[in-house]
Order: structure tokens, then C-alpha cells, then sequence
């Protein structure tokens, strides 16, 4: 058993495993502490995320015991539901197993996955409020376009791209020169625990019905995005090989 003085010294592949392992396990520890969990548990993401939205969107927001944050002039409750609680699960994975191996000592590296991933989550969610209160006031609905689905879709975009930016602007600190294969982590990792897990616990429930479009627009979305993003090294590739 690896004492603590081991586990905080430089990578060696028990520190390397055991670390992987905390990052699994504080994962799965903060998924199933909070997915049930009411506003005020959540207090310490939904305050600064509430925060910001006021600071920097104009949004005003009350803080009501028990229901969360409530702005009266867009009608609209910032709740559990608003909490990016998945995000920051799904962005600290992405960030330490995709970077771990260059840093020496993964427990310095674990513990700064965990405060990037919070902090692009307080970001992310203080933009998805600001923009969900005025996309709810929009006159852009119709029968197809309703607002539930306009909040879904430009939430999931939100957090997508902000899953990019963090993970490329940590790549680009640490000068990591990945290839495609591992450009496609933030993918990989959004896909499978936006979707895979929630999946999992509906086929397990026998409620997966009404998973599948929303499991559609989170692939197009994510998949459109991505290649966006491999859109300019193709180009340039092909310009190249033409020349």
C-alpha cells in the first residue's frame, strides 16, 4: 500500500495508477453525491455561476431557499438543473487523463484538473444563464422551435465549446502537439458521460424512451463542432499537397 509521502512524489506507475483511480473515484463520488441534489446543496457552483451571469449579462438574480436562484424579469430559475454538474465531471476526466502523462507528479495534476474544471464551469454556466434568459424572451419560437428545446440545444453548445477552449488552452500551455486521435478526447469524453451514463441508468430503469432525441442533437451539435474544428488543418493540408 502506497504511504502518502509515495503518492505525492513523482510519477512512478503505482502514483500513475492510484491517481487514475482517485480521478475515477472522485468522478463517480461527486456524480452520485449531487445528482439529486437540491439548490442549496449546491450553493457553492450556483452562486458564483448566479454571480457572474448578474455581473457580466445585467441578469437579475435572487437567491429564494430551497428553489435556487430566481430572475422575476426573465422568468426563469436558476436550479440543480442549472448547476453544469456534468460538465465539470466530464471536463476534469477530459483534462487529467488526456495531459497526466506530462506532468511528473499526477497528484499535482489531479488536484489541478479539479480546479480548472470548476472554474470553466462557474464560466460556462454564467454564460449559459445570461444567454438562456435571452433566448427565453426571443420572438423566435414556432411549433418546431419551442423553447425547451432552444435552452437543450444552446446549452449544450455552450458547454461543448467552453470544453474545447479549456482543453486546447491547456494543450497549448503545456505545448502538447497531440494528434488527431487525442483531439478527439473532448469528444470522446462528452459523449460518454452526457450520454453513456444517463443511457446506462435509463435502459437499467426501462426508461429510455424520449433519450433518443435528445441524444441525436447532442451528437450533431458535438460532431458538427468538432469538425469545425479539424475544418482548417484539412484545408490547409490539401492546399499544401496540391502546391
Amino acid at each position: 500500500m502506497l504511504s502518502l509521502r509515495a503518492w505525492l512524489a513523482p510519477s512512478t506507475p503505482q502514483s500513475s495508477l492510484v491517481a487514475g483511480g482517485c480521478a475515477i473515484g472522485l468522478a463517480l463520488g461527486m456524480k452520485t453525491l449531487y445528482s439529486r441534489a437540491g439548490a442549496d446543496a449546491l450553493l457553492w457552483i450556483l452562486a458564483p455561476s448566479s454571480w457572474l451571469a448578474r455581473f457580466v449579462g445585467g441578469i437579475d438574480l435572487t437567491y429564494e431557499p430551497g428553489a435556487g436562484f430566481i430572475s422575476h424579469t426573465h422568468r426563469m430559475v436558476v436550479g440543480p438543473a442549472c448547476a453544469g454538474i456534468n460538465f465539470l465531471i466530464i471536463c476534469f476526466l477530459t483534462l487529467y487523463f488526456s495531459f497526466a502523462r506530462r506532468s511528473s507528479r499526477k497528484t499535482e495534476w489531479l488536484i489541478s484538473s479539479a480546479i480548472l474544471s470548476l472554474v470553466a464551469a462557474i464560466i460556462a454556466n454564467g454564460l449559459r444563464i445570461s444567454v438562456s434568459a435571452r433566448l427565453w424572451d426571443a420572438d423566435i419560437y414556432g411549433s418546431w422551435m419551442t423553447p425547451d428545446r432552444m435552452h437543450r440545444l444552446a446549452g449544450t453548445a455552450i458547454y461543448y465549446v467552453s470544453l474545447l477552449a479549456v482543453y486546447f488552452a491547456v494543450a497549448s500551455r503545456l505545448g502538447d502537439t497531440a494528434g488527431r486521435t487525442q483531439r478527439l478526447a473532448p469528444f470522446l469524453w462528452y459523449a460518454a458521460i452526457s450520454l453513456g451514463v444517463p443511457l446506462a441508468g435509463r435502459v437499467f430503469s426501462d426508461g429510455a424512451r424520449g433519450f433518443s432525441e435528445h441524444a441525436a442533437w447532442v451528437l450533431a451539435i458535438a460532431s458538427t463542432l468538432t469538425f469545425a474544428m479539424f475544418l482548417p488543418s484539412v484545408v490547409r493540408n490539401r492546399v499544401c499537397w496540391k502546391r
